[in-house]
C-alpha cells in the first residue's frame, strides 16, 4: 500500500515527482494548532460509552482506504481523550453518537504544484518548491439526553519541500509521511474534542 495515500493529489503528485528532481520531499506539520494537553479537557464526572464513527474524505468524497489507514490513530486519540468510558462502531443503550470527519482539502492546486516540482527538476534541485495541504476535521456529538447537537470544526495542515527549498516557518519536520498524518491527525481530533467536551451541552 502506498504510503501516500493518506493525503491528497497534492502530496502525491510532489511523491512523483520526486524521483526526477533531484531531491526528496521533506514534510513538516503546520504548528498553528499544536497538541492539546490532557488538562484541557472537561470530562464528566461518569463518563459514558458512545457510538463513535469515523470517515476520511478527499476533496468531500468519502476515501475509503485512507479511512481504513487512518481509523485506528482517530479511535487512540478519542480514548485517550478520557471523555467517554468506552468507544467503538456500534450502538450504545442510551444513544450518544461522537462522528468525526477529517476532509483533506485543496491549499495548493495540483496545477501549482505540478509547475513547482517541473521547475525543481529542470533545476536538479536547486530550485526548491513547497506545497500544501489543508485538513478540516469536524465532529459532531449527539448527546444521550435529547440536548442540542454538538457540532465544532477545526483545521490544519501539512507542508512538504522539494529540493533546496528551506523549512516553512512555523512548521515543524516529521520523521515520516506516516508520522506526520498521524501527529496532525492526532493534534486535529485532540483540539476539537477539547471544544467538544467544552460545551455545556456535554456533560449532561
Amino acid at each position: 500500500m502506498s504510503r501516500w495515500i493518506w493525503t491528497g493529489a497534492k502530496l502525491a503528485l510532489v511523491a512523483a515527482l520526486c524521483g526526477g528532481s533531484g531531491g526528496c520531499a521533506t514534510l513538516y506539520v503546520d504548528n498553528a494548532l499544536g497538541d492539546t494537553p490532557l488538562s484541557a479537557y472537561h470530562r464528566p464526572a461518569t463518563p459514558k460509552p458512545v457510538q463513535t464513527l469515523f470517515v476520511f474524505k478527499t476533496k468531500g468524497v468519502d476515501n475509503v482506504r485512507a479511512t481504513t489507514v487512518t481509523r485506528k490513530d482517530v479511535l487512540d486519540t478519542v480514548q485517550q481523550s478520557g471523555l467517554f468510558s468506552a468507544i467503538g462502531p456500534d450502538p450504545v443503550p442510551d444513544g450518544a453518537v461522537l462522528s468525526i470527519t477529517v476532509d483533506n482539502v485543496p491549499i495548493t492546486s495540483p496545477q501549482e504544484a505540478a509547475a513547482k516540482g517541473f521547475a525543481t527538476g529542470l533545476t536538479l534541485g536547486l530550485a526548491g518548491s513547497e506545497v500544501t495541504d489543508g485538513y478540516v476535521c469536524t465532529i459532531e456529538y449527539i448527546p444521550a439526553t435529547g440536548a442540542n447537537k454538538i457540532s465544532v470544526t477545526e483545521h490544519h495542515a501539512i507542508h512538504a519541500t522539494i529540493g533546496a527549498h528551506s523549512a516553512p516557518a512555523n512548521a515543524t519536520r516529521a520523521p515520516t509521511m506516516q508520522e506526520g498524518v498521524k501527529i496532525m491527525l492526532h493534534q486535529v481530533v485532540a483540539a476539537g474534542l477539547k471544544d467538544v467536551s467544552s460545551d455545556p451541552a456535554f456533560d449532561q
